[in-house]
């Protein structure tokens, strides 16, 4: 194998040793590679040619090596090959663009260097194109490229010398990677590399190179017969190598083949679009680019459109020892000083989990409002940043305001769904009272919903209704997407850009830490070019607020089972769509998205199943699949499956996660090794076996109401298990309550909610944590806690005269016996000795736990046996209101 520095000739293997170990040898010579351009024309002339060059290694991950010890120890997976497809890119050159393709085997132990790769690429375009003359610039492509770049002997030291990072995965930045090869006498020919990753420039529903391939009307090579099969290949790529050799080089190398083809078409479309012949890094670099551009070419400042303004100043450089000018672009003065304010009126997607367990067997539809995100920003109109003012109250606000508040607020009792954000350490929730802070849209729902509100300060930006800043672009982005067939590349690029770009104004504004290469340290995201967090925080609001009104419209009948930022799974027929989607906020959404695309219905339906199960935020399930393509609904919540699953298997695993959970299981999954460690202790991209704790837990963010078991069928076997719906939780402090006491009830073994008793089990807990005194909820019975407190309490009172028991027993002689009978007819197990043994231990008010169990048994004790009992004396004072609730509906 060559392994001498700037070197021009190559010889490899390029078949196994079990096919023959047939080698070739390919050359670069120094008439096939342009000369540098004259330096006073290199800043002049664009490139206008590359070399592309799609990369792919087929590798067999070491079983033994799938641990903690081997990667901290340089990990390395047994190489079976690397392929390449490469291609002459030029922009002058209308005909057909030479290019070849190949595979190399190499020795075992030995891996290539990045100079021989290449260098037996170019070589093998040469061979096959003698009279080729090729560009200096390469582009490396490789789909989730960071699992092949270590495949080169020389990889860290690439890395440390040219590459960066983004979302996971390496890519070049300002700087190429020289790579240098010898082609004569003294004489050097160096070509510039720069890593590209195509999963970073694939749209959001395309990320697999299968799909890409399928984009580009490449047929997708199943390896096997059946999925099965097809699985179990790609899981031992090594004998299938040996035993179908033919196969396995031409599915390696069609891998390599799409990413050039994609990059083909990516370059095109920069070229076309930004007159700029090259390869952008990620997909959503483009719509932050139009944005911009369409500006310029409206003759609109970008910089006062995003509340900035541009200041030089004059400093000293100790560096350069004079003073020089830098020129920044902060926010203007009125913006900056309530920056803060407004990035805490930011928030994200409203995601609930409305039923626990398993739904009702129906027609549960899962509606999106149609690029939901796009169409609030298609409302912002161009801000008035000079005249930002303080405002004093709410009179008058309307939903497309640029208005950002902060209020007290209380929800009627009847609203099923409050709609007011309310940030916790637990992300957001929609508590019935409370303090928010949000945007407009938000505040005009609350009042069309009945709340009280109390204002407590607010910032209004005022806007030129009639010049919408994204508006342009999103229309554009949208008829350019219409113009070609569904699935095709033009029609999912369009996609991808318009509905990326909302990310980009909310990018930076929460803090999150990424892994930084070139420091070798974490670092916070910073902002995108585009950031504005009075324009992010605008759309959030809208779009949750849009949400909210539907879910409020419905009436009692319908079941909402969960909501996801911009959709929700409900079973609501055509009528109650139809009442849902007859408000003031969706109807201007959906104006807005007609005055964007008239083909466009603002309201899709995008799943039908027969019967969903759900477990917490974003952790739902099909127990029964509805007909066709869209009938399985699948939310994993953290949880990994199989990777070569399809859907359904993956939706099958997860249902039988669930119905079969233990307390304390765990489940081990292969989780592949991040950029730090892959650097630190370089190593190859390597699976590790992770074991984490099964978590499918109901998440508190609603209170559960209407307990009750299921029974059903599932895959032959019949299961029971608890389900209920919930109602909005009061407070934050309810909220945190119940939180913290589900963490201190699973601190010395965690527990699973599948059962009535396992739901009141937990809820005696969290009540009896609510009595005052640190040790007054320590010694519960674990089964029936509450009503064996209550039985003691009662019987103590009973014999000390006291919490009522006084009058009553200074009125009627009351036996042990009536008093016994009185409690078991109550609901209240108790036996004659209970009732004697109490005399030995004083009556201590305010112990037993609040539970609605408890509630009622106190209410019909009062009520059919003994009216002067005072049951406020039991129960902390949080309990009277429900007690009295409780006594009014058996009164009933």
């Amino acid at each position: 194998m060559h392994k001498s520095s700037f070197a021009n000739t190559f010889t490899f293997k390029i078949e196994p040793d079990e096919q023959g170990g047939a080698t070739k040898t390919v050359s670069i010579n120094r008439h096939n590679i342009a000369g540098p351009p004259d330096p006073g024309e290199i800043k002049k002339k664009a490139v206008s040619a590359h070399l592309l060059i799609g990369f792919d290694t087929e590798y067999q991950t070491i079983k033994d090596r799938e641990n903690q010890y081997a990667i901290e120890y340089g990990a390395q997976n047994d190489l079976l090959s690397y392929q390449f497809s490469i291609k002459l890119f030029d922009k002058n050159d209308l005909g057909q663009h030479p290019e070849a393709e190949g595979i190399v085997i190499p020795e075992a132990d030995q891996r290539l260097s990045m100079e021989e790769f290449i260098g037996f690429a170019i070589g093998s375009l040469i061979e096959k194109h003698p009279e080729i003359i090729l560009p200096t610039s390469i582009y490396l492509l490789g789909h989730f490229i960071r699992a092949d770049l270590p495949a080169f002997s020389d990889f860290k030291e690439k890395a440390r010398q040219g590459m960066s990072n983004i979302r996971s995965t390496f890519v070049t930045l300002k700087n190429a990677i020289p790579i240098r090869f010898s082609v004569g006498e003294n004489e050097i020919a160096e070509f510039k590399v720069n890593i590209r990753d195509t999963i970073l420039l694939s749209p959001a529903n395309a990320k697999s190179l299968a799909d890409i391939g399928e984009m580009l009307g490449f047929q997708k090579i199943q390896l096997g017969a059946t999925q099965q099969e097809d699985k179990q290949i790609k899981q031992n790529m090594a004998k299938f190598r040996a035993e179908r050799w033919p196969e396995f080089r031409e599915y390696g190398i069609r891998d390599a083949q799409v990413c050039v083809r994609y990059a083909e078409r990516v370059i095109t479309q920069s070229d076309i679009l930004f007159k700029a012949f090259k390869m952008p890094t990620t997909l959503t670099s483009f719509g932050t680019k139009l944005v911009l551009e369409g500006w310029k070419t409206a003759k609109q400042d970008a910089l006062g459109i995003l509340g900035r303004e541009k200041v030089k100043e004059r400093k000293f450089s100790q560096k350069l020892g004079y003073f020089i000018t830098t020129t920044s672009t902060p926010y203007m003065e009125e913006v900056f000083y309530e920056e803060a304010f407004i990035t805490e009126t930011y928030h994200g997607g409203r995601n609930e989990q409305f039923l626990f367990g398993v739904a009702d067997i129906g027609q549960w539809r899962d509606h999106d409002l149609s690029s939901a995100y796009t169409t609030a920003m298609s409302l912002i109109g161009l801000p008035d940043w000079r005249n930002l003012v303080n405002i004093n109250s709410l009179d008058g606000i309307q939903p497309t305001d640029l208005t950002y508040v902060s209020v007290d607020f209380e929800f009627p009792d009847h609203v099923r769904f409050p709609s007011l954000p309310v940030r916790t350490s637990s992300g957001i929730i929609f508590p019935r009272k409370g303090h928010s802070k949000c945007a407009a849209a938000e505040i005009f729902l609350a009042i069309q919903l009945g709340a009280k509100l109390r204002f407590r300060r607010g910032v209004k930006v005022p806007f030129d209704a009639e010049t919408k800043v994204f508006r342009d672009f999103i229309r554009t982005s949208i008829q350019n997407r219409n113009q070609h067939e569904k699935g095709s590349f033009d029609n999912l690029f369009w996609k991808e850009v318009g509905n990326s770009t909302y990310g980009k104004t909310a990018q930076g504004l929460r803090a999150k830490r990424v892994y930084n290469l070139n420091a070798d340290d974490m670092e916070s995201l910073p902002e995108s070019k585009i950031t504005q967090p009075y324009f992010a925080s605008f759309i959030t609001s809208y779009t949750r607020a849009v949400l909210g009104e539907m879910l409020n419209s419905f009436s009692q009948a319908v079941q909402v089972f969960s909501v996801t930022t911009d959709g929700f799974l409900s079973n609501a027929d055509d009528v109650e769509v139809e009442r849902a989607t007859s408000g003031p906020l969706f109807r201007s959404f959906a104006q807005a998205r007609k005055e964007l695309d008239q083909s466009s219905e603002p309201l899709e339906v995008k799943h039908t199943v027969q019967r969903p199960i759900g477990w917490r935020t974003r952790g739902s399930a099909t127990l029964v699949p509805g007909i066709g393509s869209n009938g399985i609904v699948l939310q994993k919540g953290g949880i990994k499956t199989d990777a070569f699953n399809d859907t359904v298997e993956e939706n099958a695993e997860v249902v039988r996660l669930f119905l079969n959970r233990k307390p304390d299981q765990k489940i081990r999954y292969k989780s592949g090794i991040g950029i730090k460690d892959m650097m630190r202790n370089d190593t190859d991209f390597v699976y590790r076996s992770v074991s984490k704790r099964l978590s499918m837990e109901f998440d508190w963010k609603r209170v559960p109401i209407g307990e009750k078991e299921i029974d059903f069928e599932f895959e032959g076997q019949q299961y029971t298990h608890l389900t209920f719906e919930t109602a909005p939780v009061e407070t934050v402090a309810g909220f945190d309550h119940v939180r913290d006491a589900w963490e201190k009830y699973n601190k010395t073994g965690h527990h699973n909610l599948k059962t009535l008793a396992d739901f009141r089990n937990f809820d005696v807990f969290q009540t009896a944590l609510k009595i005052p005194g640190e040790k007054a909820a320590l010694y519960l019975k674990k089964v029936d806690g509450d009503l064996h407190r209550l039985k003691r309490d009662l019987c103590r009172a009973f014999q000390h005269h006291q919490a009522g028991f006084d009058l009553i027993r200074s009125k009627n002689r009351v036996t042990h016996g009536y008093f016994r009978n009185a409690l078991n007819h109550a609901g209240i197990p108790c036996e004659i000795t209970d009732v004697e043994n109490a005399k030995r231990k004083e009556f201590h008010p305010y112990q037993t736990p609040g539970t609605e169990t408890v509630r009622q048994a106190l209410a019909k004790l009062k009520q059919d046996y003994f009216p002067e009992l005072d049951i406020g004396l039991f129960l902390p004072e949080d309990a009277m209101e429900k007690i009295q609730k409780s006594s009014e509906a058996l009164a009933a």
